[in-house]
């Protein structure tokens, strides 16, 4: 009996496997925002933070078990790269949304924060940088809520990228075990 299951190509897969990676991270989004507030919140961000090599791991693992004939180092590492691309389209429309509409003063206020407690560490106390960033915070001249949004897109597509490498080869040598055993 032959199997006649379409397979999917690497970009429907990234794409799909985007979905749950991009909620994977408005989930992780939300709890670091929140965290601010309610501490337990934060502790939830740092684990979906350090689960994030593992939701890729299981998503690419996924992929690599119904498309086994795609069994390439290289392959893996652009379905990755693809995944996060796709995850942060979706991430980044909840993240616009609480910049713009939901809390429009957070970034300044984060950058306030920042200052004060570069501050009282004392560390720096006549240093350049400290001194920009005070007239940073006095000219407003902070970034918008659309250059945070781009930041953070580019910023995951680059560590995914990175965190793709790493991963990549971890999946094919689950697979490989997988071979041997059956």
């Amino acid at each position: 009996m032959t199997n006649n299951t379409e397979r999917k190509s690497l970009l429907v897969y990234g794409m799909d496997g985007g979905v749950w990676l991009g909620l994977y991270l408005i989930a992780r989004f939300f709890c670091g925002i929140a965290g601010t507030y309610i501490s337990l919140l934060n502790v939830v961000a740092m684990l979906l933070f350090i689960g994030t090599p593992f939701a890729l791991y299981l998503i690419m693992l996924q992929y690599h078990k119904q498309n086994g004939y795609l069994s390439g180092f290289s392959l893996l590492w652009m379905m990755g790269i693809m995944l996060f691309f796709f995850a942060s389209l979706i991430s980044c429309v909840p993240e616009y949304i609480f910049y713009q509409y939901i809390n429009p003063d957070y970034i300044a206020n984060a950058a306030a924060e920042s200052v004060k407690l570069i501050e009282q560490m004392g560390v720096v106390e006549n240093s350049a940088t400290l001194d920009e960033m005070r007239k940073l915070l006095e000219g407003e001249a902070l970034p918008t809520s659309m250059q945070m949004v781009m930041s953070s897109m580019w910023s995951n597509v680059f560590f995914g990228s990175l965190l793709s490498i790493i991963v990549a080869p971890f999946v094919l040598r689950s697979k490989s075990k997988n071979n041997i055993k059956s």
